[in-house]
């Protein structure tokens, strides 16, 4: 029996310790950028998933900030507004994303939930599970544990391997024709898994739109540019968030072809590099 609770013991300092490397490790790469709170200075913003993320701080110089998160879905979008409201940020504007993916169904669970719940002030059993037991034992969290593999695979790899000889960094521009079709086809068919739409993503959007029409918030959708070559895969295909916008008196700036004839202002298919963050805020918000 004691030795069975000395191995007991061991292992629980074992599991303790490498909860704490992985909470060090999520803190710094998972949770990083997802625990900043806006100035109040600000009352205009933009709300969308990776592709609002090369505005970065351009949107600064016109006052308006960006509230953009990788991943973000409208369910943390419309956490962060609440936010805002509650906390009497006075918003005036409010830039958001409606291109043709943000409805899809694999936002449904590939989202930030567990990340915004730090916006939200209602506490409930998913406010104590993604907001204490989540992001203090990380070693239990799904997101986070599959991250910490990859890099700690890619440390290792790194000490065997001359860093001189490698890059995995791509230059959009600069890639074959044939490479930049095959990279456009995989995109949209992972935005476009199915031919229905989340109807969750549709409630909670038109939730939004109540929300801020109730708050006398101008709501705006915008279109990201994309590239000639998604475009031209990407086609029809279309969850309908545009249209929920336009269906409900709401303005829509469609700005998906503005750069097709551009291909040095993208990091990939369909989203800006820094050049064409910078770029596109000045046409945006001029």
């Amino acid at each position: 029996m004691k030795k069975f609770i000395s191995n007991l013991v061991i292992f629980l300092i074992i599991v303790f310790l490498f909860n704490v490397v992985v909470f060090v490790f999520a803190n710094d790469n998972y949770y990083k950028g997802y625990k900043e709170f806006p100035n109040k200075k600000y009352h205009s913003f933009i709300m969308a998933d990776s592709h609002g993320m090369p505005l970065d701080q351009f949107a600064e110089k016109f006052e308006v900030y960006n509230f953009s998160s990788n991943s973000d879905s409208y369910f943390d979008m419309k956490r962060k507004i609440n936010y805002l409201i509650e906390n009497d940020y006075k918003v005036k504007t409010i830039y958001i994303t409606v291109d043709g993916h943000t409805l899809s169904p694999y936002r449904d669970a590939n989202n930030n939930t567990d990340k915004s719940i730090i916006y939200t002030s209602e506490i409930n059993p998913d406010y104590i599970k993604e907001k204490y037991l989540k992001y203090y034992f990380p070693i239990f969290q799904l997101k986070v544990n599959p991250l910490f593999r990859s890099y700690m695979e890619h440390k290792i790899k790194n000490i065997f391997t001359d860093k001189s000889e490698t890059s995995t960094d791509i230059i959009w521009s600069k890639l074959p024709k044939s490479e930049q079709v095959k990279r456009s086809e995989e995109r949209v068919m992972g935005q476009f898994p199915t031919k229905n739409k989340s109807l969750k993503l549709e409630k909670t959007l038109l939730e939004i739109i109540d929300l801020c029409k109730t708050n006398g918030i101008e709501l705006i959708g915008i279109k990201f540019p994309v590239s000639d070559t998604y475009l031209k895969i990407l086609g029809c295909k279309n969850y309908g968030a545009d249209q929920l916008f336009i269906s409900n008196g709401l303005k829509v700036i469609d700005n998906e072809s503005t750069f097709i004839k551009n291909d040095d202002y993208f990091g990939d298919q369909d989203h800006l590099n820094p050049k064409g963050g910078e770029a596109f805020v000045e046409k945006l918000l001029k």
